[in-house]
């Protein structure tokens, strides 16, 4: 796993750490202010108003299913679907 970068909401100054601090709080080496280490994005705001990575459609902001192929966006692949 790589680090998380990131800067320090009230001194800027540049900061990494592990993906297991990620939504910890951490105090800054910097300026010593009490600061929360960001998560990963979400996959469905990473989806938003794209394409589906199988079959190329327009998604619509939030969609986690895409209708078309039956791309599942938080899992990362085609589910078996009843629909045609």
């Amino acid at each position: 796993m790589s680090d998380i970068s990131f800067n320090c909401p009230k001194c800027q100054q540049s900061l990494e750490a592990p993906q297991e601090y990620a939504n910890q709080v951490i105090e800054c080496p910097a300026c010593q202010q009490q600061i929360t280490v960001p998560g990963p994005e979400p996959v469905e705001e990473k989806a938003a108003g794209k394409k589906c990575p199988e079959c190329g459609v327009a998604l619509e902001e939030g969609v986690v299913l895409c209708m078309q192929c039956g791309f599942h966006l938080k899992l990362g692949k085609k589910i078996a679907t009843d629909f045609k």
